[in-house]
């Protein structure tokens, strides 16, 4: 399920919700180690919106931050981002809020406030994943998003689609090191 809230200016809301074959554990474990972002949010993303790195130590816990560098869809310029786990309760909730700036070649800047919030709640044998992005503010905003059929298309559409490939990566990646645990506990 794909759900947006847009009041067509800076409060900005998706919400990305699936079910996992993996256990909430295995959920809280890949998202909480900062090595895996680089693979489920980074080679395995789409390449115009990505990390491209992340500096930091884990497991994240309340308190740890860390900077990440993202790729911005049809543009030079980079995400750089300041980051900082305000939640962390294995293996039910993880939430970080990052401060993004963005220079453009013009030489202006983009600032923009984003809160990450991943919930984990245990379904049957897997797990029921919700992620929440919430954009509180944004200060001079790109230029191609002042235009209002390009600044709509974006929030309605293009977020929502780049992320979601991303969460199901997240899931993906989760499965899968659950399907590896077991094997190795069954060794």
């Amino acid at each position: 399920m794909t759900e947006v809230r847009w009041d067509g200016g800076a409060n900005y809301e998706m919400v990305l919700d699936a079910r996992s074959d993996a256990s909430s554990a295995a959920v809280y474990d890949v998202l909480s180690n900062l090595s895996t972002h680089l693979d489920w949010a980074g080679t395995r993303q789409h390449r115009g919106f990505r990390l491209l790195s992340v500096n930091g130590i884990g497991p994240l816990e309340t308190g740890t931050e860390f900077t990440s560098v993202g790729s911005i869809p049809m543009a030079r310029s980079r995400w750089e981002n300041s980051n900082v786990v305000v939640d962390a309760r294995r293996p039910e909730a993880l939430e970080f809020h990052t401060e993004a700036v963005a220079v453009w070649r013009s030489g202006e800047r983009t600032e923009a406030v984003y809160e990450h919030r991943y919930e984990i709640v245990p379904d049957g044998t897997g797990s029921h994943v919700t992620y929440r992005l919430r954009q509180t503010a944004i200060e001079n905003a790109p230029r191609r998003m002042r235009l209002p059929m390009m600044r709509t298309m974006t929030h309605r559409v293009m977020i929502p689609w780049y992320c979601k490939r991303g969460f199901k990566n997240l899931l993906r990646s989760a499965e899968h090191r659950g399907a590896m645990s077991e094997v190795a506990q069954a060794s």
